[in-house]
């Protein structure tokens, strides 16, 4: 063994390895730990819940008052002109004599009798549907991700950056646009 590797190994064998680490500086201090007490869970779990609850009146009350959700998404417009025409039928009807009166009405009857009884829907606006879903699901994710922001302040004392996730939040957003672009095109007509 060369006479130089034999004192550097003597070296390392009796250098302690405190002496090579870096000592502690007065200044730093080792954050204390404090579990989230049972008001701060609830607090931080109160955006979920008032929305939970909100959504569950809403849905109550409809059911109460006997409206159905799938009442609320017809398209208003193409019902209010069905019933426009069946007002024009019913005046014309009623203007024509009492023969005519009684040929359509055996007509309708023969009409009815061989139509499908699911042929007669209402005009179901999808756009107004997925707006509703898309409106829906982002009220519920802001309220997810509040709840996430106030529970990681009560744990660790500093709100998390949330700037990114405004992009999916916009995204989401995305399901209104075939609804507004119904309305418009329904408006220019």
């Amino acid at each position: 063994m060369k006479p130089l590797n034999f004192i550097l190994l003597l070296t390392t064998f009796f250098t302690s390895v405190g002496f090579f680490a870096k000592q502690p500086s007065a200044t730093t201090s080792v954050p204390t730990i404090t579990p989230i007490t049972d008001a701060e869970k609830w607090i931080a779990l109160s955006p979920i819940l008032l929305f939970l609850l909100i959504t569950c009146i809403v849905f109550f009350k409809l059911k109460n008052s006997k409206v159905s959700l799938k009442d609320l998404l017809l398209d208003k417009d193409a019902n209010v002109q069905i019933e426009e025409e069946k007002t024009k039928q019913k005046e014309a009807f009623l203007a024509a004599s009492f023969g005519s009166q009684q040929a359509m009405m055996d007509a309708a009857a023969a009409l009815n009798s061989t139509s499908d009884s699911n042929t007669e829907k209402p005009n179901t606006s999808v756009s107004r549907f997925l707006a509703f879903i898309s409106g829906l699901v982002s009220v519920g994710l802001a309220c997810v991700l509040t709840t996430f922001a106030i529970w990681n302040y009560f744990d660790v004392n500093n709100f998390p950056n949330l700037n990114d996730l405004v992009g999916v939040l916009l995204t989401l957003g995305i399901g209104v646009v075939p609804y507004a672009f119904n309305k418009i095109t329904t408006a220019a007509k």
